[in-house]
């Protein structure tokens, strides 16, 4: 006999609304190839006697699916927890992750995995899918992990921490982790773009008033990738998009047509990430979200007058980084072309939101509480555009 398919949770349920304030699973930034880290901390897992596993469960695979129709890792922390569920519980959950949640997720770190749960781990992997366990590296100590992935220092909670610190041999140093440094003739990713306008010799009248990286990463895929399923939602080979971004750094001539269409929607979402200062701040965030929440005074259009006063208000927010304005208009209207194909890429414009939304808003010591509201419609996602 199959199975039972494993329960759904709504975001909208009381059920769902109590786990989450468990911090159970949460959001930890992008990696290196701007993917989505996502963190399981066994240590905030509820007592057993107080809550049914299941809707735990429910809950997990509900907050997996905002994320697995794009590349993600995930990170779990299995040591120290207060409370375990059985072994056939996990078994359970691990047959859950089917391939939905299993082919687009890059990897899999579990840290401080005792030695009885590893045998259930590896049972599971043979039970399953053996080719998964590729995806999965077990890994002693933070250290070991900080190799591997960078990962703010304030999203591993103390209490894994003075676990780590506990084990034998030397224990680890909490330095907050960071972006690799650049080397310092960077000629793209890592400079501000007001350096970056220095150096090429482009202002804010310019046409377009944007880096040279930039516009070529954005003509590459307009004149390759717009057609093509799920754009922007996969990673490249690694080591060619190291290579490609060294060159663009070091100002060497590349041809992106020799190389795949991903490694160019990789690298405009990196080339956001790796700005020292966001495009959008969460301040400027919750701002816009209110100005462009806003419904029109009458029917679905704005009229003339309501159009020039969300102008000015928009110029207010962003009164001291014009260039980010500049910016963020220019690779918004470049996405509005891709949902226009949306029929044959499947990308919405919420789907493209919930790609580009962690690598345009951000913070630079980002706390567990910082989440940003994906926006939900094509209006709001794209309605600074026409502002």
């Amino acid at each position: 006999m199959a199975p039972a398919a494993p329960l759904r949770l709504s975001p909208t349920s009381p059920e769902y609304k109590g786990i989450a304030q468990l911090n159970i699973i949460y959001e930890a930034g992008l990696d290196s190839e701007s993917r989505p880290i996502l963190i399981l901390c066994a240590n905030n897992l509820p007592n057993t006697d107080t809550i049914n596993y299941d809707l735990i469960l429910a809950f997990l695979l509900s907050r997996l699916d905002e994320f697995v129709e794009n590349d993600y890792v995930l990170i779990f922390f299995s040591s120290p927890a207060r409370y375990r569920p059985s072994w056939r519980w996990l078994l359970r959950a691990y047959r859950a992750l089917d391939r939905r949640y299993r082919k687009n997720l890059k990897a899999l770190y579990v840290v401080h995995l005792s030695k009885n749960y590893r045998m259930i781990f590896d049972l599971a992997n043979k039970i399953t899918s053996p080719k998964f366990a590729r995806k999965l590296r077990y890994l002693q100590r933070l250290d070991d992990l900080k190799q591997v992935v960078q990962i703010p220092d304030n999203m591993i909670p103390k209490p894994v921490k003075d676990h780590d610190v506990l084990l034998p041999g030397p224990p680890t140093t909490f330095a907050l982790n960071s972006v690799t440094p650049m080397p310092c003739v960077s000629l793209a990713f890592g400079r501000s773009l007001q350096d970056l306008a220095t150096l090429e010799g482009w202002t804010l009248i310019s046409d377009p008033p944007v880096p040279r990286v930039v516009r070529q990463l954005v003509e590459h895929v307009r004149a390759k990738g717009l057609n093509k399923e799920g754009i922007f939602r996969k990673s490249p080979a690694s080591d060619e998009l190291r290579l490609v971004k060294t060159q663009l750094n070091y100002g060497q001539p590349v041809d992106l047509n020799k190389h795949s269409i991903d490694v160019s929607t990789a690298l405009l979402k990196v080339f956001l990430r790796e700005l020292p200062v966001p495009v959008i701040s969460v301040q400027q965030s919750a701002m816009l979200s209110e100005l462009l929440s806003k419904p029109p005074r009458s029917g679905t259009t704005m009229d003339p007058g309501e159009k020039s006063h969300q102008q000015v208000q928009l110029q207010t927010i962003f009164a001291h980084k014009p260039y980010a304005l500049a910016l963020l208009r220019y690779v918004l209207l470049f996405l509005w072309e891709v949902v226009q194909h949306s029929g044959v890429n499947k990308m919405t414009a919420h789907n493209l939101s919930v790609v580009f939304t962690p690598n345009l808003i951000r913070v630079d010591e980002p706390a567990t509480t910082d989440y940003v509201q994906v926006p939900s419609n094509q209006q709001e996602a794209m309605a600074i555009v026409s502002v």
